[in-house]
C-alpha cells in the first residue's frame, strides 16, 4: 500500500514539473506586443459544433492567445449549426459564425 501511495506521489510531482515547465515556456515565448489571430472551426453537422467551439475557445484560453477570434465556419448552411453559433455567441464575443460566401472577407477583415 506504501508503494502505491509513493508512487502516486512521484507521478503528480511529475504532473507538476512538466505543467510548471510548460507555463515557463509559454511565458518566455510570449510575444513583446499583442497580436491577434484567428482560430477556423468547420463543423460538419450540429453534434460536434459545441463541442468544436468549446475545443477551440478552451485551446485559445490555455494558450493566453488574447486578441484570438473562433470563426465558425458553416460550409453546408446547416440551420442547426447555425443556431448553436448564435447562442455561444453570447457567452464568447470573440466567436463569429461564417458562411461560405464570406469567408474571405471574415478572415482579412481589419481589426
Amino acid at each position: 500500500m506504501e508503494l502505491l501511495f509513493w508512487s502516486l506521489v512521484v507521478f503528480l510531482a511529475a504532473l507538476g514539473v512538466v505543467e510548471l515547465a510548460r507555463m515557463g515556456i509559454f511565458w518566455l515565448m510570449k510575444p513583446v506586443r499583442p497580436h491577434s489571430g484567428v482560430v477556423v472551426v468547420v463543423p460538419q453537422d450540429g453534434e460536434e459544433c459545441e463541442q468544436l467551439i468549446r475545443g477551440a475557445m478552451a485551446r485559445v484560453q490555455w494558450m493566453d492567445w488574447g486578441d484570438c477570434e473562433i470563426l465558425c465556419f458553416d460550409q453546408n448552411d446547416d440551420p442547426q449549426i447555425e443556431a448553436i453559433c448564435k447562442i455561444l455567441e453570447r457567452r464568447y464575443p470573440n466567436l463569429r459564425l461564417c458562411k461560405r460566401e464570406n469567408l474571405v472577407y471574415h478572415i482579412t477583415k481589419e481589426r
